[in-house]
C-alpha cells in the first residue's frame, strides 16, 4: 500500500468520524444507470475510506477517507500557475508540463482554480445525508420500471456507518431497492444496524486462507467470514470474489469459494477477473500502481474455468466487476 495512502486512511478517521456526527458523508462519485452493481438500472454511490488496500483496486481514489487531488497532466500548458498557487510546494515542472507528488499535499485545493486546463480537480465532496437522497430519488422512475434501486459502494461503504445508516433508512422510506457492496470488513455491531435496510449484499472475498489474505491486503479475513455466516438469511446474498492470478485462480480456492456461497444461501456465486481499466487512476493520484505488472488472462483461460462450472449456470457467473 503506499505510504501516502495509509497515512491519509489512519489520519483521515476522525475527519470522517466528525463529518458522521454531523449528519454527513464523503462522496467521491455518484454514478446513474449503472448496470453492473445489482439489479435493472441503479445508481451507484462510492463513498470514500476504506480499512483494507487491496493492491489490484480498480478505485485507488477510494482507499483514503480524505478529499485528493486528481491530475490530467496530458492537456498541462507548462504556465506554471499551479506552481504559484501551491503552498507545499507539491507541484514542479518536468519537460514542460506539470508534476505532483502527493507526499507534500496538504489538501488546501488552491490549485485548482489556477489551473485554466482544468488539469486538477478534486476526490471526495462532502455531502449531507439530505443532499444525498435527494440527488438519488429523482432516478426512481428508472428504478421502478427495471426493478433497480441504488447501490452504496467505496472504499468500504461501512467505513462511514452513520451517514450509511442513514441514506439506506431514508432510501428504504421512499420504497427504493437498496444493495450494498461490502467487504465484510467491519464490527458486527455496525454491521447489524446497517443491514435492517439492505435487500441486497454484494459480498466481496478476497481469498479464504487467512494468512493469503491478510499478506494481500493487510487484514486476515475472520472478521469477514463470521459476518457473512451472520448475515445469510437476513437478506439476499450475491458473493464475490476478484479472481486475481497467482493469488486465488487455483480450482482449491474456486472450488471452496462455491461452496461456501451455496452455505451461506447465496442467491448468486461471482468470479470477477482482474482486469487493468483503473490502471490510470494511480498516475492521476500521484501514487504507484502495485498489481501494474500482474500478469494478463491467458485466451481461453476464462472460458475453461467457465465449463468447470458448467453445471451451476445460474448460480456461478463469471463477469468483469
Amino acid at each position: 500500500m503506499d505510504r501516502n495512502i495509509a497515512t491519509a486512511a489512519r489520519d483521515g478517521s476522525r475527519a470522517v468520524n466528525k463529518g458522521q456526527a454531523a449528519n454527513k458523508g464523503t462522496v467521491f462519485n455518484i454514478q446513474p444507470f449503472s448496470i453492473q452493481d445489482g439489479p435493472g438500472i441503479r445508481t451507484t454511490v462510492f463513498l470514500k475510506g476504506c480499512p483494507l488496500h487491496c493492491p489490484w483496486c480498480s478505485n485507488p481514489e477510494s482507499i483514503s477517507p480524505l478529499p485528493q487531488i486528481r491530475t490530467a497532466f496530458e492537456r498541462c500548458t507548462g504556465c506554471g500557475a499551479c506552481l504559484d498557487a501551491c503552498p507545499a510546494g507539491a507541484l514542479s515542472l518536468n519537460r514542460g508540463r506539470a508534476v505532483f507528488d502527493q507526499t507534500k499535499c496538504r489538501r488546501c485545493f488552491q490549485c485548482i482554480p489556477a489551473c485554466s486546463q482544468g488539469c486538477i480537480s478534486r476526490i471526495g465532496q462532502t455531502l449531507s445525508v439530505e443532499d444525498t437522497v435527494g440527488l438519488l430519488v429523482r432516478d426512481k422512475i428508472f428504478f421502478d420500471h427495471t426493478g433497480g434501486g441504488v447501490t452504496i459502494s467505496g472504499g468500504e461503504p461501512l467505513y462511514q456507518p452513520d451517514y450509511l445508516s442513514a441514506i439506506l433508512g431514508r432510501l428504504h422510506g421512499e420504497g427504493i431497492h437498496t444493495t450494498l457492496d461490502t467487504t465484510g470488513h467491519a464490527p458486527w455491531n455496525v454491521f447489524e444496524r446497517t443491514i435492517e435496510n439492505v435487500d441486497l449484499l454484494l459480498y466481496d472475498i478476497k481469498h479464504l486462507d487467512s494468512i493469503k489474505h491478510r499478506s494481500a491486503v493487510g487484514a486476515g479475513n475472520e472478521t469477514i467470514l463470521e459476518n457473512l455466516k451472520k448475515c445469510s438469511g437476513r437478506t439476499e446474498i450475491w458473493l464475490r470474489t476478484p479472481l486475481v492470478p497467482g493469488f486465488n485462480d487455483d480450482r482449491r480456492f474456486m472450488d471452496s469459494f462455491v461452496e461456501l456461497a451455496l452455505s451461506v444461501k447465496a442467491a448468486r456465486c461471482y468470479f470477477l477477473p482482474l482486469h487493468r481499466w483503473g490502471g490510470h487512476k494511480y498516475t492521476a493520484i500521484g501514487s504507484k500502481n502495485p498489481y501494474a505488472g500482474c500478469r494478463d488472462w491467458a485466451e481461453g483461460e476464462i472460458d475453461d474455468m467457465r465449463k468447470r462450472y458448467r453445471r451451476r449456470e445460474g448460480f456461478v457467473y463469471f463477469e468483469h466487476a
